[in-house]
């Protein structure tokens, strides 16, 4: 029966649906009760019947692991020799000039960064659309990464009109 204000009645947990939601509500409820009783049990049952069996299960799954240790090392080997065969044809100046490659990517990508942190464009805190303040928010799981290479944090905009949202690169302290 509807509500006064035309909104449907609000059912409670503790009064499920009748018929199959019912029972679904119950084995749930069990579940989330007993849910590491159960699972010991079903690990204990495993575990007696894996003692017991007559079957050639315990050889099917070492021939199995035999196989995927096997692969594996076959793996190994044909990665170790790649890299044995590439050492053996590197020179010394092979070496230097890949050491000074290195060494300018990170020079470059430091430098990128730092100029990042102090583009004042990406550093201010007044949203980028209205000039509004900003207040901090929870980061994504993508800014959690993109933090590992520049410092960022997540805002929104106060402005109830504009609630702008987004990163600004925390600022680098000029030393």
């Amino acid at each position: 029966m509807p509500q006064p204000d035309g909104s449907a009645p609000n059912r409670s947990s503790a009064h499920p649906p009748p018929g199959r939601s019912r029972l679904r509500h119950i084995l749930l409820s069990l579940w989330a009760e007993w849910r590491v009783e159960m699972l010991i049990l079903l690990l204990a049952a495993f575990g007696i019947f894996l003692l017991v069996e007559r079957m050639q299960i315990r050889q099917t799954l070492f021939a199995w692991l035999r196989r995927g240790l096997q692969a594996l090392s076959g793996l190994g080997n044909a990665l170790l020799r790649s890299v044995a065969a590439f050492v053996r044809a590197t020179t010394l100046s092979d070496l230097m000039g890949y050491a000074l490659l290195l060494l300018v990517v990170a020079l470059v990508v430091w430098r990128a960064r730092w100029r990042l942190m102090t583009l004042p464009r990406l550093t201010t805190r007044l949203c980028p659309h209205c000039g509004g303040e900003l207040h901090r928010i929870h980061r994504h799981r993508l800014d959690r990464l993109l933090d590992l290479l520049v410092p960022v944090a997540r805002y929104r905009c106060k402005n109830p009109e504009c609630r702008w949202e987004g990163l600004r690169i925390k600022r680098a302290r000029h030393e």
